[in-house]
């Protein structure tokens, strides 16, 4: 398809995965998880919301903020974020690269 004289390629494949990548140089850390499917993220959260509760009760430690933030979240909301991510194939959703080599990497596959 070209409009304007450039091509514009349309990625017909839906995404199915999450991978991600955390690199601090200065800390000597490295987090790179392998790609986990939607699936997975989505039976983990629903079995994780099942908890909430017990969370919410012994929650002292936690700000007002992140208390309430618990409270309104439901498995519903994760699953619609899946679905919207599938809806756009794969894409880099945070890619961040710093001076002294800080690398934060989301990939949606």
């Amino acid at each position: 398809m070209e409009e304007t004289g450039k091509i514009i390629y349309r990625n017909n494949r839906n995404a199915s995965k999450i991978k991600i990548i955390v690199i601090d140089k200065k800390s000597n850390s490295n987090l790179r998880l392998p790609a986990i499917p939607f699936w997975l993220i989505s039976f983990l959260s629903s079995i994780g919301m099942k908890f909430k509760s017990i969370a919410l009760k012994n929650s002292d430690g936690l700000d007002e903020y992140s208390k309430r933030f618990l409270e309104e979240l439901d498995s519903r909301d994760i699953k619609d974020l899946i679905k919207e991510f599938k809806k756009h194939g794969p894409f880099d959703l945070v890619d961040i690269s710093t001076g002294d080599g800080t690398i934060v990497k989301i990939s949606i596959l």
